[in-house]
Parts: structure tokens; C-alpha cells; sequence
């Protein structure tokens, strides 16, 4: 066979040229699925660290979790969105994105529900507040003997760490407690200015108990018990009195300032009404 007849096999005639090959496509990563795989494997160690490790604090946990997760979600997408053909973003990825971020302040919103439904948290905001009253009222008892008090009630608001006493309350950051007095008064009270008086002593000795309060409210009913049996037939008409104080501010206000803020209410008194004048 001469040199000329030694013709590739792909020129033979009829002969169907092999297929070209393509390089093999880099498959696309869409976005969220790196953050994706991070809070599966994070969820997987925060259970193998609540059953195997003893003092774990799951509460501080969980707060921190939805904070790292949605930063992890940010930089991902900055990451590929620098790196244009690396990266896939469509309806898939957003929706991932999306279920990422709802289950981050769903996380979010854990802690204060545990707060909530917390039987022992209940129990400790009952006790302290308790004693919060109790404090302010032996207060009273000492400091101010001559202002006649019908009832003292509050509620103290904890929304920080576990405490277990007064003073562990008062060293939370601000906005951890709120604790809200309601005092009601025996009286009898000629006029808005001596109720203010007394709403003014009884304020300058709240905010000196272990936790001030953040809300206070006075109130004066002229027809309480105690009222009723200084009234005659020449009086008919009753004023009730009644101040509300919220904040640093309004706590730190003078008598006069309290006397202006005094909301008095007028009401009819049937009983002391003469026959023939209804």
C-alpha cells in the first residue's frame, strides 16, 4: 500500500464524524444553601451541647444563633455576588433566603416566649414584686406616718437574666426591669394641692427603694369608706383625685408641677342630695 493510500479512517467516504466533546459545566451554587448547611450542622452541635454538657445556657444560645445566621446569610450573598457565573440566584434561592430569615426571628422570639410560658419566671416576678411593695410600704410606715394609705399594689417586670433578689434586679442594664406601684389613699383631701403633697412625699420614697419604679400612680376616692361618713347634706358634689407618673422626668417633678398634673374628676353624690332637688 502506497503512501497515498493511507487515508484516515474518519476521511473515508460515508464515514460519520465522531462528536465533539465539551468541557464539563461547573455546576452553579445558588445562594443560601452555604448558610443553609451551616445552621443544620450548628442546630446538630447546639443538641449534642444541651444533652452532653452540663450548665449549657440554651436561653443565650438562642439569642446569639439568629444574629449569626443572618450575618452568615449576608456575606454569602456579598460573596457570590462578587463572583458573577458562580453563583445562581433565582426563585429557589430566594425562597431559601426567605425561610433562612423567618426561622432566624422566629429563633429570635424564643427567649421572650420562654419568658413568658416560664412557670419559674413567674414565680420570681411574683416574689420580687412582693417585696418591692412591701419595701416601699415599711417605707411609708416609718417616713410617713401621717399619710393614710388605702392599698399598695405593683407588678416588677423582668425581661433580662434570672435574678433572685431586689438588688440583683437593680443592676440589670436599663430597660431589664419596669416596676409599676399603684398606691391608693385613705385621705380626705380638701383640695388637689394636698393630694399632690402627699403623691410628693410618697414619690421621694419610692425612688429611694432598691428598684425605683418606672410608672407610678395615685388616686384619692372620695367615696370610700373612710369618706362617706364626713359627708353631710351640704355637699353634692364629690372630687376624685388622681396623678399618673411615668419616667425620670415626671418622678422628679415639684409639688406645683404634680398639682397641675392632678386629674380631678366630679362626680354627683345621690345619697347626699336633698328630697325634691333630683
Amino acid at each position: 500500500m502506497t503512501e497515498q493510500n493511507k487515508t484516515p479512517l474518519t476521511a473515508q467516504p460515508g464515514s460519520v464524524p465522531p462528536p465533539e466533546q465539551k468541557p464539563a459545566e461547573k455546576p452553579l451554587r445558588r445562594v443560601g444553601s452555604l448558610t443553609l448547611g451551616a445552621c443544620l450542622i450548628a442546630a446538630g452541635v447546639f443538641f449534642l451541647l444541651y444533652f452532653f454538657v452540663p450548665g449549657f445556657d440554651v436561653q443565650l444560645t438562642l439569642k446569639i444563633a439568629p444574629a449569626v445566621a443572618l450575618v452568615l446569610l449576608g456575606c454569602e450573598v456579598l460573596f457570590f455576588a462578587a463572583r458573577p457565573g458562580r453563583w445562581k440566584y433565582d426563585f429557589v434561592s430566594v425562597l431559601v433566603c426567605l425561610v433562612l430569615m423567618a426561622g432566624c426571628f422566629c429563633m429570635a422570639m424564643l427567649p421572650l416566649l420562654w419568658d413568658e410560658v416560664s412557670g419559674e419566671n413567674q414565680q420570681t416576678m411574683n416574689r420580687l414584686s412582693t417585696q418591692a411593695i412591701d419595701e416601699l410600704y415599711s417605707a411609708c410606715k416609718q417616713d410617713a406616718q401621717d399619710i393614710a394609705i388605702q392599698n399598695i399594689s405593683g407588678w416588677l417586670y423582668l425581661s433580662g437574666p434570672q435574678v433572685e433578689t431586689l438588688q440583683q434586679a437593680a443592676a440589670l442594664p436599663a430597660g431589664d426591669t419596669c416596676l409599676t406601684l399603684t398606691v391608693e389613699l385613705f385621705g380626705p383631701y380638701d383640695s388637689a394641692a394636698a393630694f399632690a403633697r402627699d403623691c410628693y412625699t410618697l414619690t421621694a420614697l419610692a425612688k429611694q427603694c432598691t428598684v425605683p419604679p418606672e410608672k407610678l400612680h395615685f388616686a384619692w376616692d372620695a367615696r370610700s369608706p373612710a369618706e362617706s361618713s364626713l359627708n353631710t347634706g351640704s355637699l353634692l358634689y364629690t372630687e376624685d383625685y388622681s396623678l399618673d407618673l411615668s419616667g425620670a422626668v415626671q418622678l422628679d417633678w415639684t409639688v406645683q408641677q404634680m398639682e397641675q398634673q392632678t386629674e380631678i374628676e366630679y362626680l354627683l353624690d345621690a345619697e347626699n342630695i336633698p328630697d325634691g332637688e333630683e
